[in-house]
């Protein structure tokens, strides 16, 4: 099974699976290559529950290079980013770079570039956070915050997993309808949550009728 998912991990990234270091010459469709990338995550999982993982012997510590260091960014690349980061809350950037063959700067430099993040550091003290939370000591070093951004770093993501009041919903609804026009990456760093908290809870108050539309209007702002 590990073959299969070889193969579809490189149609995913837009690399021809037969032909080492080739890209594949088909039409680009971000909606498609975003199924791609979430179907691909999906299947992973599951063959995860049939096949014992992968031990790396001692004597190779390291077997995930950045292969594709260096190399432009594919949409289904940023899709495939964007929906590991969104979906999986524990997930860091060390794992992120060896799914994708990047390094970790090249990483926080593309979450802040889709918008997921205002800059690279406050995706940087996300990564932190999320390193902490898993019992490991945080791998950024950070300079002191401007006093023009500590309140909402400060603020980061600590509402994640609370539940929803009304008077949440209120303030997301007017924020989001609000003239400056706000991403999902700002509204979630003022309202304490994730940006795919943000995305799915604007879906559930009837604002998108779905996550691809909502994640389409985000875009759409992200690039004003």
């Amino acid at each position: 099974m590990s073959r299969e998912l070889e193969i579809i991990e490189k149609i995913v990234l837009g690399l021809d699976p037969m032909r080492v270091g080739a890209t594949l010459d088909t039409p680009r469709d971000p909606g498609l290559d975003k199924a791609r990338a979430v179907y691909y995550e999906h299947l992973k999982r599951v063959c995860k529950q049939h096949v014992r993982p992968e031990r790396l012997p001692a004597s190779e510590p390291d077997r995930h290079p950045a292969p594709r260091k260096g190399e432009r960014w594919t949409i289904a690349e940023d899709n495939r980013l964007e929906a590991l980061w969104d979906t999986s809350p524990a997930i860091t950037t060390e794992q992120l770079a060896v799914k994708l063959g990047r390094t970790r700067s090249a990483i926080i430099s593309r979450l802040s570039k889709l918008g997921l993040f205002p800059d690279h550091q406050q995706a940087m003290l996300a990564d932190n956070r999320r390193l902490e939370a898993a019992g490991s000591p945080p791998f950024w070093q950070l300079d002191a915050a401007p006093a023009s951004t500590a309140a909402a770093q400060a603020v980061g993501e600590g509402n994640a997993g609370r539940r929803w009041t009304e008077e949440d919903d209120g303030k997301l609804r007017r924020d989001w309808r609000g003239a400056d026009a706000p991403s999902c990456g700002e509204l979630a760093l003022r309202l304490g949550r994730t940006r795919g908290a943000i995305i799915a809870r604007l879906v559930r108050i009837g604002e998108f009728p779905d996550r691809d539309a909502a994640i389409a209007a985000d875009r759409l702002r992200r690039e004003k």
